[in-house]
């Protein structure tokens, strides 16, 4: 079978992280173009690739069938609809968009032009939240949820998150993986309310949030810092069985990090968590397998008509409608 011709557009973290790798081991997929406009990184990983300075030559090249954005937020929408207009299917790392309206012509976009676009929501596949879905999943009632992601950055950095651009900040950075997260699990809300602060002197960014959602039968905060020199456990469960308690992230960044390739025998989650039961006993077991090539899985079936992709529209879309909400009640 024809492989899917890929360009990723940017080569920083994610795209040298947690794009390119994947692309790169999946069976699917073939890594054909990086655009990198200073450097050459991406031909030292990749020795066969095409490394390009301008967006311009991706899209003009009619060979190349899936474009990837890793760019910076700010850029998403214009480089999203762009690659659309050139008959590209598109994946556009999180935020997809800046605002609810964007998300919706991107939409619509897509569909007229019969081509995918999904956000790059990588965290559905993490083995903590797997876990967690699986838990819900059984039926078993839950009570609470609480997620906590936080980061110590307490000094203002020279890059372009710290700018002040538009979706470049820690509400748009983290809460769509949150909010991704708690929609797959629980659906929308019966009310969502939420607080935004910049609380580190001479920060031109959000770098706090929390958010309430609740369900009537059960209640769900999600909050984020990066002033917090100590994290907080990461998710806690209360369910009619007892308490959960889940503590590391994830294991896959940390893998790829240290430069272990996504189709070795041992990437994946290997973490443990501790469950309390109503005995107040604890007991340890390991999260899900998780497996951000997953995710490369679905999205090669969507293009090729076989399946869906990993990400519905609808949800691209609602997530973008809640942080344009909690964005300009600030």
């Amino acid at each position: 079978m024809t492989k899917i011709r890929t360009a990723v557009v940017g080569y920083g973290f994610s795209g040298k992280i947690f794009q390119c790798p994947f692309i790169e081991a999946h069976e699917a997929f073939e890594l054909v173009t990086v655009v990198e406009r200073h450097k050459t990184d991406s031909k030292e990983d990749y020795p066969n690739v095409k490394v390009v300075k301008n967006y311009d030559e991706v899209l003009e090249d009619d060979a190349i069938d899936l474009v990837v954005l890793s760019t910076p937020s700010h850029l998403h929408f214009e480089q999203a609809k762009a690659a659309l207009e050139a008959g590209k299917h598109v994946v556009v790392e999180k935020p997809f968009t800046a605002t609810y309206d964007e998300a919706l012509t991107l939409i619509d976009m897509a569909k007229d032009k019969g081509k995918v676009i999904v956000p790059y929501q990588n965290r559905r596949y993490d083995g903590d939240f797997l876990t967690v879905k699986k838990i819900i999943d059984s039926g078993e009632r839950v009570y609470e949820f609480e997620a906590v992601w936080d980061r110590f950055v307490p000094e203002i950095g020279n890059r372009w998150k710290e700018e002040g651009l538009a979706a470049s900040d820690l509400l748009y950075d983290l809460g769509p993986h949150f909010l991704d997260q708690v929609l797959c699990l629980f659906g929308e809300p019966d009310s969502f309310k939420g607080v935004v602060n910049t609380l580190r002197p001479k920060s031109k960014i959000v770098d706090f949030f929390s958010m309430q959602l609740s369900y009537g039968d059960k209640e769900v905060r999600v909050k984020s810092s990066l002033i917090a020199a100590h994290a907080d456990i990461r998710y806690k469960l209360h369910t009619e069985k007892g308490t959960y308690h889940f503590y590391v992230m994830g294991e896959q960044e940390h893998q790829l990090l240290a430069g272990m390739k996504p189709d070795d025998p041992n990437y994946g989650d290997n973490a443990m968590y501790d469950f309390y039961d109503y005995d107040g006993v604890k007991h340890q077991r390991q999260v899900e397998k998780g497996s951000y090539m997953d995710y490369f899985t679905q999205l090669s079936k969507a293009i090729r008509g076989t399946g869906v992709a990993p990400v519905q529209p609808d949800e691209a879309v609602k997530l973008i409608k809640y942080l344009d909400q909690l964005s300009t009640n600030d």
